[in-house]
């Protein structure tokens, strides 16, 4: 074997080696519900798997939706730095988006600090983008909400986070709404 040759081996070797005892870091997989998908970052779980028990469908933080599905990182029980849930809920007939919107936001409005709200295009849907800092437990947490309706239906994919870890996670955010897809 020449010293090339044996060059390249021990290379190949320095890279595998420290990689033999280490499992494969959990990859991307796909959250299914009737009316919508997105992608689980690896390392990122629900928390029907986190608690090992039915995920509660209650109201979300006093906006007017219904949670359906939050995920965390690190995935550990009373361990969280970064959410991102879906809630949902019908639209009352004779009520838009913005109106709906507007309401929600005002009824929390005693809770939230440095609020900021605009209307987003968002795929192909108009919708309305919210971000606030809200009391959880001790610190306040920085929020980004994103409103959308669909078929009747308001989808609110909200993303929070500690002060000190929102910006961390703002890329994996982006890469969660961006996989975010409505089904027809």
């Amino acid at each position: 074997m020449s010293g090339r040759q044996r060059m390249a081996t021990l290379s190949v070797l320095l890279f595998i080696l420290p990689l033999a005892g280490c499992g494969t870091p959990e990859g991307v997989r796909t959250f299914e519900h009737a009316a919508f998908t997105f992608s689980i970052p690896p390392g990122w779980k629900t928390l029907e798997e986190i608690w090992k028990r039915p995920a509660s469908s209650g109201e979300y933080y006093g906006l007017g939706v219904q949670s359906l599905v939050t995920i965390q990182y690190p995935p550990v029980q009373g361990q969280g730095r970064a959410f991102f849930a879906v809630a949902s809920s019908p639209l009352s007939e004779g009520q838009d988006l913005q109106s709906r919107f507007t309401q929600a936001y005002r009824a929390i409005g005693p809770e939230i600090q440095d609020a900021s709200t605009r209307p987003i295009q968002w795929d192909n849907f108009s919708g309305y983008e919210a971000t606030y800092a809200r009391a959880w437990g001790e610190s306040w947490w920085r929020f980004r909400d994103i409103w959308l309706e669909k078929d009747g239906v308001i989808y609110v994919l909200s993303f929070h986070a500690s002060p000190e870890s929102f910006a961390t996670y703002a890329d994996t955010f982006e890469q969660i709404s961006a996989s975010f897809r409505f089904k027809d």
